[in-house]
C-alpha cells in the first residue's frame, strides 16, 4: 500500500542524510516531491533518482522559504505535506559558548524553522489542510551537556510545534515533530563510520560512538536514517490523521535513559 499516493510534498534539507532518506521514502509511497536545500548538485541527483523537482532554498531565509511554498502552489495548485529537515550541529559547554555558535544554529534551527512553519502552514491551509513535520532531536527531550546551542534551539521548536498545531488546527493542518537521536549520516560522517551513500553511514560493531548509544538505548541498536524516514512517512500519511502537536522520538527508547555525556575537560 502506498501511503502518499497522489500527495504533493516538500522536503527541505534533502541534500543528504535524514532529509534525503525522507524524500526517497515519500517518492516510493507515491508522492510528488520538491526537494530543497542550498546544495543544488546533490539535490539534482536526488531529484533525478526519485522523479522529483530540485529547488535551491536557504532554510535560514524568510523570503527563500516563501518562494519555496509559492513554487509548490504554482506547480501543483496544492500542497499536502511539508517537512523541514534542515540543520547544523554546534556543540559547546555553556561556559565556552560564543556568539558565533549560537547564531550559526539559531539562524536555521530557530528562525528558519519558524519561517518554515509560517509559509508552509499558510500554503497547507490554503490547500485545505495537510501535514507539517519538523525534524528536531531527542537532545531537546533529554538534558544533555555540551550541546546547548543545538539542543536548546531544537527544544524551542518542539514547543513552537505545539503552538503551531493549535493555531493551524482550524485549517486542518496537522503540525508534529519527529525527534531522532544520534543517527549516522553521510553529511558529516557523524560517528566515524563508512559512507554508503548520500544518506547512510555504516558503523562497525565496535564503533565507540555506536556503543555509547547502544548502552543507553533500551532496544540496544543504533537508529538509522531509514528509521527516521519510516516514522516521518507515517506521520505525513492519513494514518496519523487525528494526531497533531506531538513530538515523536525515534531513538529506540534512548530518551528514557540518557545521552552519552560530554564531560568537562
Amino acid at each position: 500500500m502506498k501511503l502518499l499516493e497522489g500527495k504533493k510534498a516538500i522536503v527541505l534539507g534533502a541534500s543528504s542524510g535524514i532529509g534525503w532518506a525522507i524524500a526517497e521514502r515519500f517518492a516510493e509511497h507515491g508522492a510528488d516531491v520538491i526537494v530543497a536545500a542550498r546544495r543544488v548538485g546533490n539535490l539534482e541527483r536526488l531529484a533525478d533518482a526519485i522523479g522529483g523537482t530540485a529547488m535551491r532554498c536557504d532554510g535560514r531565509d524568510h523570503d527563500d522559504l516563501k518562494a519555496l511554498a509559492d513554487a509548490a502552489l504554482a506547480k501543483w495548485g496544492t500542497l499536502d505535506v511539508a517537512v523541514n529537515s534542515a540543520g547544523v550541529v554546534r556543540g559547546a559547554l555553556i561556559r565556552d559558548i560564543t556568539p558565533e555558535d549560537l547564531r550559526a544554529v539559531a539562524d536555521i534551527q530557530y528562525f528558519g524553522f519558524i519561517y518554515f512553519m509560517k509559509h508552509m502552514g499558510n500554503a497547507l491551509a490554503a490547500s485545505g489542510g495537510g501535514s507539517l513535520i519538523n525534524i528536531t532531536s531527542t537532545t531537546a527531550i533529554s538534558v544533555p551537556t555540551g550541546l546547548t546551542p543545538y539542543s536548546a534551539a531544537k527544544a524551542a521548536i518542539n514547543f513552537a510545534t505545539k503552538i503551531a498545531a493549535r493555531e493551524y488546527g482550524p485549517d486542518q493542518v496537522r503540525v508534529n515533530a519527529v525527534a531522532p537521536t544520534f543517527v549516522p549520516t553521510a553529511m558529516n560522517n557523524y560517528g566515524g563510520g563508512t559512507p554508503i551513500d548520500d544518506a547512510r553511514v555504516e558503523l562497525a560493531p565496535d564503533n565507540p560512538t555506536a556503543q555509547g548509544f547502544i548502552e543507553q538505548t533500551p532496544l540496544g541498536r543504533v537508529t538509522t536514517v531509514d528509521d527516521c524516514a519510516d516514522v516521518t512517512l507515517a506521520v505525513a500519511s492519513d494514518l496519523f490523521g487525528d494526531i497533531t502537536g506531538q513530538v515523536i522520538p525515534v531513538d529506540g527508547g534512548n530518551h528514557l535513559l540518557r545521552l552519552p555525556e560530554t564531560r568537562r575537560r
